[in-house]
């Protein structure tokens, strides 16, 4: 029995799919991950904030370099619209604000009837909610923006109002 060799311990098996799996999953996530990076960097531009040339579905496209100077336009008229959902009244001012210059001003003045008469139907569909905290005022401001920009474009003009702000606003 001199001659018997000593044992060796057994070695484990080692379970092929135990390191297949996890390998798979870290290189499909790193992948997944580097095409995101380069989604973004398409989408974005690598230059740290500049506009890509390509919108992803569903977003918005980037906008147009500003022509001019910020300008800010008060709107003369008050506008005093029923809130839908209750007895109450809401009475509004407005300012907006736009980079086209001159230009843009006396557009927006040339439109102002139609723009005006929006902007009231679009209170007419008002309801509480939709001025009961700030972020419901900022939804309503971000909506009567979108109006008056499509009242401009539908008359051939561009789209040039930058945001629109409340100088006045009362509920009673």
């Amino acid at each position: 029995m001199a001659d018997a060799k000593p044992e060796k311990p057994a070695k484990p098996k080692r379970n092929i799919m135990g390191i297949l799996v996890p390998m798979i999953a870290f290189v499909a996530g790193a992948g997944a991950g580097g095409a995101g990076a380069a989604i973004a960097l398409l989408q974005f531009g690598g230059g740290g904030g500049g506009g890509g040339e390509h919108a992803a579905a569903g977003h918005a496209e980037a906008p147009a370099p500003h022509a001019g100077p910020l300008e800010y336009v008060e709107v003369d008229n008050s506008f005093t619209s029923n809130l839908a959902d209750s007895g109450r009244y809401l009475q509004i001012k407005l300012s907006i604000s736009t980079f086209g210059g001159e230009e843009a001003v006396t557009m927006f003045g040339k439109h102002k009837p139609a723009v005006v008469s929006a902007v009231l139907a679009a209170l007419g569909e008002a309801r509480d909610a939709d001025i009961a905290s700030t972020a419901a005022k900022d939804v309503l401001r971000s909506r009567l923006k979108d109006v008056i920009n499509t009242v401009l474009k539908n008359k051939g003009e561009p789209g040039i109002v930058e945001e629109v702000f409340f100088t006045s606003l009362v509920v009673q």
